[in-house]
């Protein structure tokens, strides 16, 4: 049972992060092109600020999550991703320090170079969680609860659209967002941005599962495939709302384009469930959830302080999202 429990936890965590921080993704990705000038681009970093580093929370919980309680999830993905987690390890560092270093310093340029910065990261961070997303949803080479190192594995039409999938979507959620939760000229554009990007997004969130269904290798990953393309659909669906929603001021808008960000997360589980991972060598090398997760004793034991701590999360950030919920200008405070 508890092992259960503490998947459902680590989609959760993983799911709340993809969300949340997937509006700072797509806001450092889009930002520099909908911004027109100084007082835009105050007004871009005053909407997302408060919730830049509260987000990431989520990221930090869930690897608590996985470390402790699935180490052979953990053992495996990382011997075999080894390339890909580095990297976007690596990115969410350098957007840590660009996104404190672009107001230290006065200046046109300064301001410029960390802003590209930020942009680059926040692309390879996205086209990360796609790959691995992608590579994941599939069959792997995985014997003995050890994947293998394959470079080829990510470079696959499903991974290498997932990965595409993935800038689009957290894009799409950002102006959702900003059409939202901001004012002035801003709103404009970016409620245009959102409405002429949806149709893209979901036909190539659907090209991606076309890829999926006609990759041997990646079907044959899909052991349950009704659920994982009833969610398909329901986050296409989402995609085509969100615009029309933010069209017209609705609050809601940037929950409905989060529950697209976060559908990968429920449509992986949805798809192995009981297995974690799937290998490409038969059911008998499958990595079951039981088999991954940690000694039930030790879960047991920690499991209730998890618990415990999870309602204060949960708390903190809808506090938080409470506090900061007026619209931003550009007068309202940036903290990056």
């Amino acid at each position: 049972m508890w092992h259960t429990l503490w998947y459902a936890l680590l989609g959760l965590l993983l799911a709340g992060y993809l969300a949340l921080d997937g509006i700072t993704l797509g806001t450092g990705i889009v930002g520099r092109w909908l911004a027109r000038d100084d007082a835009e681009r105050h007004t871009v970093a005053a909407a997302t600020g408060p919730f830049f580093l509260g987000n990431e929370v989520w990221l930090v919980a869930a690897a608590g999550i996985t470390l402790g309680g699935f180490p052979g999830l953990e053992s495996s993905v990382l011997s075999g991703m080894y390339p890909l987690v580095v990297a976007g390890v690596a990115a969410v560092l350098v957007r840590e320090a660009a996104m404190q270093f672009r107001r230290r310093v006065p200046g046109a340029r300064w301001r410029g170079f960390w802003d590209a910065v930020v942009l680059l990261t926040c692309v390879l961070i996205a086209l990360t969680w796609g790959t691995l997303g992608g590579a994941l949803l599939g069959a792997l080479p995985l014997q003995g609860g050890h994947l293998a190192l394959d470079p080829g594995l990510l470079l696959r039409p499903l991974p290498v659209l997932s990965a595409l999938t993935a800038v689009a979507v957290f894009t799409l959620h950002a102006t959702v967002f900003l059409a939202v939760r901001t004012e002035g000229g801003l709103v404009a554009r970016a409620t245009r941005t959102a409405s002429r990007l949806a149709p893209v997004v979901a036909g190539l969130a659907v090209l991606t599962a076309v890829a999926a269904v006609a990759d041997g290798t990646a079907r044959a990953g899909l052991l349950r495939p009704v659920p994982a393309a009833v969610l398909l659909l329901a986050a296409v669906a989402a995609l085509l709302l969100a615009p029309r929603l933010a069209a017209r001021g609705r609050a809601s808008a940037p929950l409905v384009s989060g529950l697209a960000a976060l559908a990968p997360v429920p449509l992986l589980g949805a798809a192995h469930y009981p297995q974690a991972l799937i290998s490409g060598a038969g059911p008998h090398e499958n990595l079951s959830v039981a088999e991954a997760a940690a000694a039930p004793s030790t879960l047991a034991v920690v499991g209730p302080v998890v618990l415990l701590v999870l309602p204060v999360l949960l708390a903190f950030q809808a506090m938080q999202w409470w506090a900061f919920r007026a619209k931003a200008d550009d007068r309202s405070p940036a903290y990056f």
